[in-house]
């Protein structure tokens, strides 16, 4: 079929390279005109941002599991292993959820479509570029997506239902659309690449030494222009930095302070790429910026990451994958996050002793969270028998009547 043709094109062009890809980055900016930024990931901490929360995303593990009241089993299927390793001929799945949150992130939605048999088997999950879907509203209640397939006049629109589309979606205003928070903070993102701009103009026209040369009486225009370009042929750029200055025909330098610290360059640096982490809830160490970090608060912020920037991202996956592709509450999709918000060895290995005494793990089961086999006699519970009672405590224990002996008072 020519329109699932012109997604696999799509998808074998823009999916087969990773997100550090050149090509990746001018598809991303060339998507990004005017007011939104053109420039956004060209600003070292926007990149960082996008770069830590797909990588971040991508590496954790999604399955499909049975669910049965409390219990549920991974459920090995054609469909999990589309979601879980392989949704297409051309992606992994890492490749595939890591361009689905830089396009959220980037952009506020991402599009993957649904390739289904006749009889509603899932086959393939294939992105779109979001540039090619508009979201329609009938009755302020059904919604449904307007996809362009190829470019230009002969680009054809298909109306498609959710049904047969993924959408995903940041925070949205009116419940249909996300944001795009590269947009709704150009001000910012702009700021921070503007003042990357001027230190760079700085460090390459400001080397030292820095200041005015003055000369008595005027300069013909022959010689003005021969002393500008022997000054900065000697003195300009970074690489000429602390040369000793030789003047002549009494030819004087009169120093200028002005310094990146004066104009407090450095602190609307670190302000601009704080802000940005805040737009994006990074934790500020994971984009380089250690000012304020420690031993003991990066461990805590490491723990934050996941509970309040990346849970949001993972329960939007979960769900809409839930929704769309499985059929129904005895079906769910999950993310293994146990390698996420694993800590440190000695505390894990005081966590799961603890949790072996009493009972709650089996040897078994400890081994499993270590990736060792299981081994003959793990799958016995153990619990300390010292902390457990038997019988009523509240009964008063009785003494036993004993016989009366002969010779004895009766």
């Amino acid at each position: 079929m020519a329109f699932l043709d012109y997604f696999r094109k799509e998808a074998e062009t823009k999916s087969t390279i990773d997100i550090n890809s050149p090509r990746v980055l001018e598809m991303i900016q060339n998507s990004m005109a005017g007011g939104n930024g053109g420039n956004a990931m060209r600003v070292s901490a926007v990149y960082s941002c996008v770069k830590v929360l797909s990588e971040s995303v991508s590496t954790l593990p999604v399955n499909l599991y049975t669910v049965k009241g409390e219990l549920k089993s991974r459920k090995p299927s054609q469909l999990d292993r589309l979601v879980s390793q392989q949704p297409n001929d051309n992606m992994t799945a890492s490749e595939l959820w890591a361009y689905v949150i830089a396009s959220v992130c980037l952009h506020g939605n991402a599009y993957v479509y649904v390739t289904r048999t006749a009889s509603g088997r899932v086959v393939e999950l294939l992105p779109i570029p979001q540039s090619s879907v508009s979201i329609q509203v009938e009755n302020k209640r059904t919604v449904s997506y307007i996809v362009t397939a190829g470019d230009g006049p002969d680009g054809k629109k298909l109306k498609m239902s959710s049904k047969n589309l993924l959408h995903f979606k940041s925070l949205t205003l009116d419940g249909y659309t996300g944001i795009s928070p590269i947009s709704y903070n150009s001000t910012v993102v702009n700021g921070s690449r503007s003042a990357m701009d001027f230190a760079n103009s700085v460090y390459t026209n400001g080397a030292t030494p820095r200041g005015v040369l003055e000369v008595e009486g005027s300069l013909s225009d022959e010689a003005f222009e021969n002393l500008k370009a022997s000054w900065q042929t000697a003195h300009g750029g970074s690489a000429n930095m602390n040369r000793v200055a030789i003047l002549e025909s009494g030819v004087k330098f009169a120093p200028i302070t002005m310094s990146p610290q004066d104009v407090q360059l450095l602190e609307s640096r670190k302000y601009s790429r704080s802000e940005i982490a805040g737009i994006f809830r990074v934790p500020a160490h994971m984009i380089g910026d250690l000012d304020k970090a420690t031993y003991s608060n990066i461990a805590q912020q490491g723990a934050e990451f996941h509970r309040y920037s990346l849970a949001p991202w993972l329960t939007m996956i979960e769900q809409r994958l839930n929704m769309t592709l499985t059929s129904g509450g005895a079906e769910s999709f999950k993310f293994d996050i146990s390698e996420l918000i694993r800590g440190d060895v000695e505390a894990e290995v005081a966590a799961y002793s603890k949790l072996l005494e009493i009972g709650v793990l089996n040897p078994n089961e400890v081994r499993a969270k270590f990736g060792l086999n299981p081994r003959d006699g793990g799958d016995e519970y153990i619990s300390q028998t010292n902390n457990l009672s038997f019988g009523d405590s509240s009964e008063e224990p009785t003494e036993k009547p004993t016989e009366p002996k002969e010779g004895d008072d009766v």
